[in-house]
């Protein structure tokens, strides 16, 4: 898996998998940053880490061909995915029909627009899964260590469990277009100051100065946590927000994985189909653009 969203959109297959066939090995390759996060669920028996060069994917193809796996659910439709399958010598390699190279694939399913939760139950049927749950809760485990830093982090920063919002303003450096403008964002943060609501935004390490160049100008100074020790951080303390508020992105399905109520910003892309998992236990704000989304709609949202 490459983002986020979609690592966390597999993990009901692999959890349906664990239960139907507890005896059964399961492998996974995911890029470097989603590693820790997906062997907190503890549902895979080994992790191979997405190859960034040449040198590397023969490598990986190695490591992956001594294991003998007998059948690949591609989730990824990606040229590399569908020949990773194959130079491995996979003998079973099930993917979308829309998949790029899906000549590669010795069985096909269906898939309805974007990579999300429903096709990949689709997917999961084809390998005899009649058992997956329609969301992604209660499958991620906290790290001990990292509540004990998330809490020290509060405690730091004079917050309690439950007594603030989390926002995350950024997307993948590939979907900017998501992204609501920085004034509304100031704009609603300085709301929620005047209202004395708690607020810490979070986002990456590599996010981390242009967030600062946005809060530069809220009235008052606002939190932020950039985790150096990645999701699994990042994870730890979301879980202790009272409500996570950002765009639709890979954050917003990791606060919903974990329980927390989200606000959910979606211009373009389609809530029913990615919206945070279950849709009903959300807040969403639908526009055709996320550029018509206004501070005012927003900060009543958190109020309802």
């Amino acid at each position: 898996m490459n983002q986020l969203g979609d690592l966390l959109f597999s993990l009901p297959v692999l959890k349906a998998t664990k239960q139907k066939y507890p005896d059964i090995k399961i492998y996974s390759v995911v890029r470097k940053n989603l590693a820790d996060l997906l062997k907190s669920t503890n549902l895979v028996d080994k992790v191979f880490i997405k190859a960034n060069n040449l040198s590397e994917q023969i490598e990986l193809i190695s490591n992956i061909r001594k294991e003998k796996i007998s059948t690949a659910v591609m989730f990824s439709e990606s040229p590399e995915t569908m020949l990773l399958g194959y130079y491995s010598k996979i003998p079973k390699r099930i993917g979308f029909k829309t998949a790029s190279l899906k000549f590669l694939l010795t069985d096909k399913v269906e898939k309805i627009g974007v990579p999300s939760l429903n096709n990949n139950i689709v997917l999961a049927k084809e390998i005899g899964l009649d058992n997956v749950q329609k969301d992604y809760l209660n499958i991620i485990n906290i790290d001990g260590e990292k509540n004990i830093k998330a809490t020290f982090w509060l405690q730091d920063n004079n917050l309690a469990d439950r007594d603030f919002i989390v926002v995350s303003m950024g997307a993948s450096k590939r979907r900017q277009d998501k992204c609501l403008d920085n004034k509304v964002w100031v704009e609603v943060l300085n709301k929620l100051a005047e209202k004395k609501k708690n607020v810490v935004v979070v986002g990456a390490v590599w996010e981390k100065e242009n967030i600062m160049s946005v809060l530069k100008f809220c009235d008052k100074k606002i939190k932020l946590f950039c985790p150096e020790g990645g999701l699994t951080e990042l994870a730890a303390l979301i879980h202790k927000a009272k409500l996570f508020l950002g765009i639709d992105s890979g954050t917003m399905h990791l606060a919903a994985s974990l329980g927390i109520k989200c606000v959910a910003l979606f211009g373009n892309t389609d809530p029913n189909q990615i919206g945070p998992r279950p849709l009903k236990d959300h807040i969403i704000i639908k526009k055709n653009s996320v550029k018509d989304i206004t501070a005012e709609e927003i900060v009543k949202a958190i109020y309802n």
